[in-house]
């Protein structure tokens, strides 16, 4: 990171399957986050399609050479902000749950979320993704998680050997009412370790969401620093646009007492190793 940035993280409601409508939501957040000066600004999982069905999913879904998705990404090049969105997006070869990663009227490219949930492959017909691209703008080299990506280290552990210093990670969190506070708990806890074990800065986007019953889509997005100490909270069951600012010094003495490189290379080698050779 050569200066500081300022990042932006929205979490709110989308309506499943118009695409129209949480473009429209997007835009309004954008001429926020402009007003905060912001370098990035990331939405939540999914966000212009919706997620919650097959139905949602098939009315909201898009190629990205669509005339929406084309408009969408060419806008941005009254600004210079980085925009991160998700969608569910049509492919020559199927379904992808992808963030994509756009910069003054260009699409710089797409993470598809690597590790899905059984209902995401089953019944949302998604296929996962085969990378972890890093993208660098505004001084900074910074990657995308997707929802259950972030239950395991190795998509962050991926972005983080080869530079970034920034995960953003969008989710589409609509729990059974009974388990959204041990959800909330365990999800945070992972970011938090994520943060610190990487020596990352993380940003979570989540939706908020009532409208089925029984279910709840719980918000809890925030910013961490690589302590793991949140920077910006958007708290609980409420649409809010977060900001916070990041510091090139966040990454070293005395905020970060450890450097990944210290751990010798037979171990911090061996898992990526392990599974090349099936052992």
């Amino acid at each position: 990171m050569t200066r500081p940035i300022t990042l932006s993280v929205y979490q709110g409601m989308c309506r499943e399957g118009d695409f129209a409508a949480n473009a429209a939501t997007c835009r309004g957040v954008i001429a926020e986050a402009l007003d905060r000066a912001s370098d990035f600004v990331c939405f939540p999982e999914c966000f212009l399609s919706g997620y919650d069905s097959p139905e949602a999913i098939e009315a909201g879904a898009r190629r990205l050479d669509s005339a929406e998705v084309q408009a969408f990404i060419a806008e941005t090049a009254a600004h210079g902000m980085v925009t991160l969105v998700g969608m569910a997006r049509f492919a020559d070869d199927g379904l992808y749950n992808s963030q994509l990663v756009i910069h003054r009227g260009e699409l710089l490219g797409v993470y598809d979320k690597v590790c899905l949930t059984g209902p995401d492959a089953d019944r949302l017909g998604f296929l996962p993704g085969r990378s972890v691209p890093v993208f660098e703008a505004h001084g900074v080299r910074f990657a995308v998680q997707i929802c259950h990506d972030s239950s395991f280290p190795f998509v962050a552990m991926a972005a983080r050997r080869m530079g970034a210093e920034v995960l953003f990670s969008p989710h589409n969190n609509e729990i059974g009412a009974q388990y959204a506070h041990d959800h909330r708990v365990w999800v945070r806890n992972c970011h938090v370790g994520l943060a610190c074990q990487m020596k990352m800065v993380v940003a979570r986007s989540n939706i908020v969401k009532f409208d089925r019953p029984g279910m709840i889509g719980y918000g809890d997005s925030f910013i961490l620093s690589p302590q793991g100490v949140p920077l910006a909270e958007a708290g609980l069951h409420r649409t809010k646009l977060i900001t916070a600012t990041v510091h090139p010094e966040m990454f070293g003495p005395p905020c970060v007492w450890a450097d990944l490189n210290e751990a010798p290379a037979w171990i911090r080698d061996g898992w990526a190793a392990a599974r090349e050779t099936g052992v």
